[in-house]
């Protein structure tokens, strides 16, 4: 699951369509959340190194996109590698997991990463 590195071009085989419809800016975050708690979990269970990698280069590709589509408006180059980018991480979001995957380890991870966060009451 190797992804180009952070800032290098989508792909020399690659022809981009240009876009100008509106960037999915509040899902994207959510799969980066979801990607987040993912490591977290997998870090925590002693995951190998591979995929530990593989899962913070679906996030660094989530990050690249939402920052290429902030920095760059509709209509052009750097707007519609975004779309490439958030399309390809969302795909390998779906490969981190599968259906035997328990939901149950990544929500307690993401609430003890919530709780720690949090100002005390």
């Amino acid at each position: 699951m190797r992804l180009p590195s952070r800032g290098s071009p989508v792909s020399c085989s690659t022809v981009l369509t240009i876009r100008r419809d509106p960037f999915p800016f509040e899902p994207a975050r959510d799969l980066l959340g979801i990607v987040r708690v993912i490591y977290a979990d997998a870090h925590a269970r002693g995951a190998d190194p591979a995929r530990l990698r593989g899962i913070r280069e679906v996030g660094a590709e989530l990050r690249t996109a939402i920052d290429l589509a902030k920095r760059h408006p509709p209509g052009t180059l750097g707007f519609s590698s975004a779309w490439v980018r958030v399309e390809r991480a969302t795909t390998q979001v779906g490969d981190l997991v599968d259906a035997l995957t328990p939901a149950a380890p990544l929500i307690r991870t993401a609430i003890a990463r919530a709780k720690k966060r949090s100002p005390p009451r």
